[in-house]
């Protein structure tokens, strides 16, 4: 294993203790889960439950390195854009910074 993919997968086991603990993890799986692709996110909490059911899984199970910049998408640029203020309190932001340095 790769020292940064370990890296990688501390913090988003770390992310997902933060939303369990902010209350932004569900114990049911939401009906758009299979079809995320056609899901229109209009509030924090429908970008949590992207993070909880798209994010979080396919970066546990595949983690890939960007060597181009440009191709870079930025996961907290949609969290503020969802979130708002919300996300400047607590650990979450710093998670989904942290996250973006290392993808």
């Amino acid at each position: 294993m790769i020292v940064g993919t370990s890296l990688i997968i501390d913090k988003i086991n770390e992310l997902e203790q933060e939303m369990k603990i902010r209350r932004l993890w569900l114990s049911e799986t939401p009906g758009f889960a299979n079809y995320f692709e056609e899901k229109t996110f209009s509030d924090g909490k429908d970008f949590a439950q992207w993070l909880q059911y798209v994010f979080i899984p396919n970066h546990k199970k595949s983690i890939t390195f960007h060597s181009n910049e440009a191709d870079k998408k930025f996961i907290v640029l949609q969290a503020m854009k969802f979130f708002g203020k919300d996300i400047m309190n607590g650990k979450l932001l710093q998670l989904l910074i942290e996250i973006d340095s290392l993808v």
